[in-house]
């Protein structure tokens, strides 16, 4: 009679025992690992900030320069950026007005108005006079079932 698991002892086929050796083989490495780590605790700790300090140095770098070429592209194509126009400083006051006879016209304002009031019958009639036939013969193509 053959055992299906492993709820009694010395019927799994050696299976314990290699699940055993794994869990030793695991809890070796992992101390192992853990004295490594505790060895060279400081030598962890200063790259690390040692690459913190570097990575957060490149991302201001990297934001500087970014500003200076958005300024620049902006400059050469008389587009006003968001400080300029939020913040009307007198330096943005004046770039506006040097640069306002140079902006290419966009197009003329649109103007919507909205009225919502209650809904009325009046749309649903002018859409059923309009639309020939129903919903319901579009969806079963005339089958009247």
């Amino acid at each position: 009679m053959s055992c299906p698991g492993l709820h009694c002892p010395g019927c799994t086929g050696g299976q314990s025992l290699g699940i055993l050796a794994g869990v030793i083989a695991a809890a070796w490495i992992a101390d192992e690992t853990l004295q490594w780590v505790a060895d060279r605790i400081w030598w962890i700790g200063g790259t690390l900030a040692v690459c913190f300090v570097l990575a957060t140095a490149a991302s201001m770098w990297l934001e500087r320069l970014s500003d200076a070429r958005c300024a620049g592209f902006a400059e050469r194509r008389g587009i006003a950026s968001r400080a300029d126009v939020d913040e009307l400083t007198p330096a943005g006051v004046a770039w506006l007005l040097r640069h306002e006879q140079q902006r290419p016209a966009v197009g003329p304002a649109v103007v919507n108005f909205n009225f919502y009031a209650a809904a009325s019958p009046e749309p649903a009639r002018v859409i059923r006079t309009v639309i020939p036939g129903t919903a319901g013969d579009a969806i079963t193509e005339g089958n009247t079932q």
